[in-house]
């Protein structure tokens, strides 16, 4: 399932796997930005990566893969 940027979740809803992410409080991946990635596990391809919200000022740190990450850094 592609969801695409500007995408609305509403309350409550569970992120479907594979999309993108977006923000919980604000309901709209928009102002999403990275901030600093760590590798978890190289041979998972899994990383822990620091996503803030421009708009509601809302962080959180995700266990996500690369793929994920990259759907942000390629809006900014």
């Amino acid at each position: 399932m592609n969801v695409p940027a500007c995408s609305y979740l509403p309350r409550g809803a569970l992120q479907p796997r594979g999309s993108l992410p977006w923000c919980a409080d604000c309901d709209t991946d928009e102002h999403l930005l990275v901030g600093s990635v760590v590798v978890l596990d190289a041979r998972k391809d899994t990383l822990a990566a620091d996503i803030n919200c421009s708009r509601c000022k809302s962080s959180r740190v995700l266990a996500t893969t690369a793929a994920f990450v990259a759907a942000i850094l390629a809006r900014t």
